[in-house]
């Protein structure tokens, strides 16, 4: 998967949480329900390897999509978020 490629994906689910205080669980819920239920485009194998990507590269991933959210605070709910995707209960 290409930078523009995942970069998309991110793109689209820091959009979806700008307006989140705190990258909580229940944000991280919202987005895997939505993710599973086709609100976001690719299915979860293909999210779940956008965010992989996306938690190996080394520039900001808040670049595009500003949110108030830390880089930190970010990648920790990509990998909560990863971990949600490959749960069976996320799957549709």
């Amino acid at each position: 998967m290409g930078t523009d490629s995942w970069k998309g994906h991110v793109n689209g689910i820091l959009y979806g949480v700008q307006f989140d205080r705190a990258l909580d669980d229940s944000v991280v819920t919202r987005v895997a329900d939505g993710v599973a239920g086709g609100l976001y485009p690719g299915g979860r194998a293909e999210t779940r390897e956008a965010l992989d990507q996306a938690l190996l590269y080394s520039g900001p991933l808040n670049d595009q999509a500003e949110t108030h959210h830390s880089e930190d605070d970010i990648r920790a709910f990509f990998r909560r978020l990863s971990a949600a995707l490959a749960a069976p209960s996320a799957q549709s």
